[in-house]
This record gives structure tokens, sequence and C-alpha cells, in this order.
């Protein structure tokens, strides 16, 4: 597993710790500046599947969006990488990275929003990529999940299967849901693979984001022009701005500093209660902003993947030093 300091992209929920010996002593002003950072990154984290349901349901498409995030971040985070290229990891690496978290993992995702609502988006990607990233810690880096662990990921795949279910109840409204949740698990599948390795590398992770939003750019620009061509210039300004926005700027680069600056003011074992927030607020989000109101099989999965979650993050079950 990963652990919480370790490269994170910002769009998505974070790495899962190992547990930590103890917590720094905080109080006053520096909890709450702690708490204000989590909740800013969760809300990025959690409003992420529905901006990105948003404009796929308009006039943008998948690559459209996947090539403006990449845009906007690889401008902005370039000066980083021109500065320090690698960092010391090498290129090789670093293009897992990008294959992981990068323009394949986005293009995936947000391509899984034309089949399927943006709730079952935000709760079935990190409940995979979590599964995923604990049984490839426990071969590839030799992390051996214990049995509290183990129960919490039964019931985060419980959730997992029973929001799946739903697409025999939603076959009117959502013909493919199926397609979109398998898309799901392929995103969450690809986010385990950055996870993974970032920790197995230790990459820093604001380097490491830059490297993924660089090499990114520079690998699907060529694809993108010759797939889509001119087809954002057409599209209307406004969602292009938006869209580049959300996702470039306040996805890929935002989120990133907020958790970063929460888990240097709370510590990692508290900033694992903001990665199991997720699945919430992007359902929460969804009601409100695209008329998605969860069914039963969604809120019963919900319910057994924010539980699973908590029990996998070691939050509970667990006594913590504070």
């Amino acid at each position: 597993m990963s652990d919480l300091t370790a490269p994170v992209d910002p769009i998505r929920p974070v790495p899962t710790p190992p547990p930590v010996p103890s917590q720094p002593d905080v109080s006053g002003k520096t909890l709450w500046m702690g708490i204000a950072y989590g909740l800013a990154a969760v809300t990025i984290w959690g409003a992420w599947p529905v901006a990105s349901r948003f404009g796929v349901g308009q006039t943008l498409t998948a690559p459209d969006i996947t090539f403006l995030r990449f845009l906007v971040a690889g401008l902005l985070l370039s000066p980083l990488v021109i500065r320090r290229g690698h960092g010391g990891l090498g290129w090789g690496k670093a293009i897992i990275l990008a294959i992981g978290a990068g323009a394949p993992y986005t293009i995936v995702t947000v391509s899984g929003f034309s089949f399927a609502p943006a709730g079952h988006g935000g709760l079935i990607i990190p409940s995979t990529m979590l599964t995923c990233s604990t049984i490839g810690g426990a071969f590839i880096l030799g992390d051996r999940p214990n049995r509290q662990r183990l129960l919490g990921l039964a019931l985060v795949l419980g959730g997992v299967v029973v929001t799946g279910s739903a697409a025999f109840g939603l076959g009117d409204e959502y013909p493919n849901l199926a397609i979109g949740h398998l898309l799901f698990v392929g995103g969450g599948m690809c986010w385990s693979i950055y996870t993974i390795f970032s920790r197995k590398w230790a990459v820093d992770s604001v380097q490491a984001t830059a490297l993924v939003s660089v090499l990114s750019l520079i690998g699907f620009t060529p694809i993108y022009l010759i797939w889509r061509g001119d087809a954002l210039l057409s599209a209307p300004m406004s969602e292009v701005l938006f869209q580049g926005i959300a996702q470039g700027v306040f996805s890929a680069v935002l989120a990133l500093f907020f958790f970063t600056r929460a888990v240097g003011l709370l510590g990692a074992g508290r900033g694992a209660v903001f990665a199991a927030l997720v699945p919430g607020f992007a359902a929460l989000f969804a009601y409100p902003a695209l008329g998605e109101v969860p069914g039963p099989h969604h809120l019963i999965g919900l319910g057994l993947v924010s539980f699973g979650m908590a029990l996998a993050l070691g939050l509970i079950g667990q006594k913590k030093t504070v």
C-alpha cells in the first residue's frame, strides 16, 4: 500500500497509509487549518466526477477533456520539469507513472461517465484503486495486509458489487451502465499502478505530479490532434474554459497542494480520514448538480464502501496515539 506522502493524483482518492507510530501534537489554529486544507482537497476530489460527467454530457468528449486537463496542468507544471528534469527518477519510471495516472487513466475514467452516473464513478474508482493497491502491494512491496484490512477490503468489494448490480434496475436511463462500471474499474486499476510504484520508488509527490502532467501533454497531444483535430475550436468557449480550469487547475494542481498541506499539519494518520470521505462527497455533489438521485443499490454500496475504507485505512478498530 502506498503512504499518503507518496505521489498522489489530486482528482482521485489518495493511496492508503501504513500504520504510523504517532501523530503530531496539533491543536488550535494548526488543527483547524489542517482540517480546512483537507476538506478543500476532498471537495475537489468529490467534485471531479461531477465535472467530468457534466462535460461528457454536453459538447465535449472524453478525449477533449483529457487533452484540456493535461494542456493546462502540463503548461503550469512544465517549469518544474524543465528545472528539475526527472528528479533522479529516470524517464522510464516516469513514463510508467504517467501511464498509471496520466492520460490513459483519465481517458478511461472520463469515458466511463458517458455511460454511468458520477456518483457510481466516485465510488467504484477509489474502491478499485484501494483493492488493487493492496493486492499489488502485497506481491510487489511485501506489504501484507492484516485481518482488519482484509475485512475492510471485503466490505469495499461487496459495496462495489452491490452498486454494480444497479445495472439491472437502471437499464432505461443508463442502458450501458455495465460498460461505465467496467471503465471505472479499469481506471482504478490504472491508478493502482501509480500508487504501488510511486511508493516503491519513493518519488516526491509534487515532482511526480509535474512529470505525469508534462509527459501526458507531450504524449497525448499528437494522438489527440490526429484523433480529434480542431474539434475544440467548434466547442462552446464556456465549456472549454470550465473544463480547463476544473480539470487542469483544481483537480491537477490545487488539490495536491491542499492535501499535502493537510498531511503536513495533521500527519498521515489523520489525513487518511479525508480519503474515506471521497465517495460520499461525490454522491452528495451529484444530486444537486446533475439531478442524480442515489438509488437503494448506490446507498447500500456507499455505506459498505465507506465503512470498509475506514477499516482498511485503519481509521477505526485500532488504537491511535494522539
